[in-house]
């Protein structure tokens, strides 16, 4: 039976085991663990791995990781804190091809574990999942990991949320999200902040340090922020946000050129921010000064690519050749990036430029200091990158350990982001935060009195301020805009970014109107409470403001798109009367239109090629200009204003009014358009 020895759990760590053990109640032993870089979790799995063996002693243990140097690591920690021996204990990955039948654990590195280790499973039960930065697993390519047959699961990660959408593009909950169905929900959280609440963390102070870019750079980078805001606009113009061109990208028509457009214009951006001049000489400066005598004993420089980091260590070495100043990333052989962390460790090489791989998972307590000289504006990357060096010290003989921290941004650009997504000072604590401004070639920055952007409150502090209820009439919101977007049309039926019909809008109509005056239009909904947020004119400001306009009852749910000919069968459209409620599910495979008023009435649509065309009601066939005139027909009959309408694969027209179905007329075969 697999046992552990030679640590003892803090209480709170005991807490996330017993959070996991009673997910047992329910049947199944599952569940994701939120916990803090630096917060143990290796231990609490093993912690838990033994629980489970202590009801099935023939327990085994499957561990998948990302990266091979973490595989190593899990490998060293279950022979260093279990029962089981060296020869017990497989690789899959990482250069070696091991399985179940000599090995009672098996530390797997995802993209081969995607491949191989559901069919290894099938033969070594019962099995205990372990998925260690979980959110990793959550990739399309590396998925199939997740169907591993095991009795008991658990996931592992300090940031396990990713942005996920459904079919519909509804925006995902984590246990909605594909890792957390197959892992479990979060079940226990202990984040940086609690960690430092806590007293887990040690000594530390932060500094940011903000750079400028070259008057050449400024340049480069004034012309490409054009590019992205006027592709951004055109996206927003046809009714999508531009925060979501990853996804519309792989659309085959007009939106997903322009989404890629936008892709390649924003990665030329961050690109060109990445290189910029004053990355590396700021960097060099803030080393010396970190390795000065009486300073930092260890430290650690975060880079976003290859590349520059392969640039940075040459000018470093070169800048500083007294000091030993290793250099670890993906693209150079497992001897040498083993050697290059064993070097730091020892103490061989004070300093370690490393790429990514050590902002996940790997475990280097001896870094007193960290440089991260470029990075993505994503909290989830920041929040490792402090973890990494922002690790206590478990050695009761040493020194109380001091760390400091150094995050390199471009001033006066998209970098300053993510001081708008997380309040720092709120989550590592406000005296412990220092801010720094370097003039262009200066020795010595100017000190900030505090950071270049700041958040706005936060949906929670909203409702707070709001005295968490809705308002009675619409209220300038103050927090930041959060949510997914929405909009109402003029019949009060409301669709996601997706163009998915919502088939329960409630009131939003309503209040959307009173914003705008105006019935349609688009808006979001707070994540948490539900809040509608609407754009309106403001007396004092100009441009448009959110207003928070009322609450939704419930969640909103898209309407269910069936495929052609898997739906319900309705009555025969043939005869049925326009305006008739529809009790099936139409397809859409006969593409969407818009009825218009101009010159009467018309049938409008978009080409493949982007041009606005109208249907002909003469000078066509027979049936197909009769159809277009029953439809206009029927149109007249229901409305005095323009609607869109859809076409199924059966010819039944039809049309969505707050959030239900109604048939428009039957027009089999469609209609006839200009040559």
């Amino acid at each position: 039976m697999i046992t552990t020895h030679g640590f003892t759990l803090a209480e709170w760590q005991a807490e996330a085991v017993r959070a996991w053990e009673r997910t047992g109640s329910a049947g199944r032993y599952r569940g994701t663990l939120e916990i803090v870089t630096g917060g143990g979790k290796t231990l609490i799995a093993l912690a838990c791995a033994a629980l489970a063996a202590t009801w099935n002693p023939e327990l085994r243990i499957a561990v998948v990781v990302p990266t091979e140097a973490l595989a190593r690591q899990w490998q060293v920690a279950i022979q260093r804190y279990t029962s089981l021996m060296p020869s017990e204990i497989g690789l899959l990955g990482a250069g070696k091809n091991e399985d179940f039948g000599s090995h009672r654990a098996i530390v797997a590195v995802l993209n081969t574990a995607a491949k191989r280790l559901p069919a290894l499973a099938r033969d070594a039960q019962p099995l205990m999942l372990i998925v260690d930065e979980c959110h990793r697993a959550g990739a399309p390519t590396f998925a199939e990991v997740l169907n591993t047959e095991a009795a008991y699961r658990l996931g592992l990660s300090a940031t396990p949320d990713r942005e996920e959408v459904d079919e519909s593009g509804q925006l995902l909950r984590y246990d909605e999200q594909l890792v957390g169905q197959a892992l479990g929900a979060v079940i226990y959280r202990f984040t940086l902040r609690d960690a430092r609440m806590a007293g887990w963390l040690p000594d530390y102070d932060i500094h940011h340090h903000g750079i400028q870019l070259t008057p050449e750079e400024q340049r480069r980078y004034d012309q490409v922020s054009r590019q992205v805001d006027d592709l951004g606009d055109e996206l927003r113009n046809l009714g999508f946000e531009s925060g979501r061109a990853q996804q519309l990208q792989r659309r085959r028509d007009d939106v997903g050129q322009l989404a890629r457009k936008y892709v390649a214009a924003t990665s030329r951006r961050k690109d060109l921010l990445y290189r910029a001049t004053d990355r590396s000489r700021v960097a060099g400066q803030i080393l010396a000064r970190a390795l000065e005598p009486g300073q930092a004993r260890r430290v650690l420089l975060f880079h976003e690519r290859v590349s520059e980091a392969v640039a940075l260590h040459r000018s470093l070495v070169s800048a500083l050749p007294d000091v030993a100043i290793a250099l670890e990333h993906s693209k150079l052989g497992d001897r040498t990036r083993i050697e290059a962390l064993e070097s730091f460790r020892a103490g061989t090489s004070q300093v370690l430029v490393s790429v990514k791989s050590l902002v996940e998972g790997i475990d280097v307590p001896e870094a007193d200091a960290g440089i991260s000289v470029a990075s993505t504006s994503s909290v989830r990357q920041r929040i490792q990158a402090l973890g990494r060096v922002l690790r206590r010290s478990f050695d009761q003989n040493a020194a109380r350990k001091h760390a400091n921290m150094h995050l390199i941004y471009v001033a006066k650009t998209v970098d300053e982001l993510i001081y708008t997504k997380e309040d720092w000072a709120d989550l590592t604590g406000e005296e412990a935060n220092h801010y720094w401004l370097w003039s262009a070639e200066s020795r010595t920055p100017q000190q900030m009195p505090g950071p270049p952007s700041s958040p706005r409150p936060t949906e929670e502090q909203e409702w707070e301020r709001l005295r968490r209820q809705p308002p009675e009439r619409p209220v300038q919101w103050q927090g930041t805009v959060t949510g997914q977007e929405y909009s109402v049309d003029t019949l009060g039926t409301v669709t996601n970014s997706s163009g998915t019909v919502i088939r329960n809008p409630q009131h939003a109509a309503a209040l959307v109107e009173q914003v705008r005056g105006r019935p349609g239009g688009r808006f979001r909904v707070t994540p948490t409470h539900r809040l509608v947020l609407v754009w309106g004119e403001n007396e004092s400001t100009e441009g448009l403001v959110p207003y928070v306009a009322g609450q939704l009852t419930e969640s909103f749910e898209a309407d269910v798109v069936h495929a052609v000919g898997s739906g319900p069968k309705g009555p025969d459209p043939a005869l049925m009367k326009p305006g008739s409620v529809l009790t099936d599910a139409p397809d859409k495979s006969g593409g969407s239109y818009r009825l218009r008023q101009k010159q009467g009435g018309v049938i409008e649509r978009r080409s493949s090629e982007g041009v606005t065309e109208f249907a002909l009601v003469s000078d066509a066939p027979t049936e197909l200009a009769a159809n277009a005139r029953r439809v206009l027909e029927s149109w007249r009959q229901l409305f005095d204003r323009g609607i869109t309408f859809f076409l199924s694969e059966d010819g039944q027209a039809w049309y969505v009014e707050g959030g239900s179905k109604y048939h428009l007329a039957h027009v089999p075969g469609g209609f006839a358009w200009p040559k």
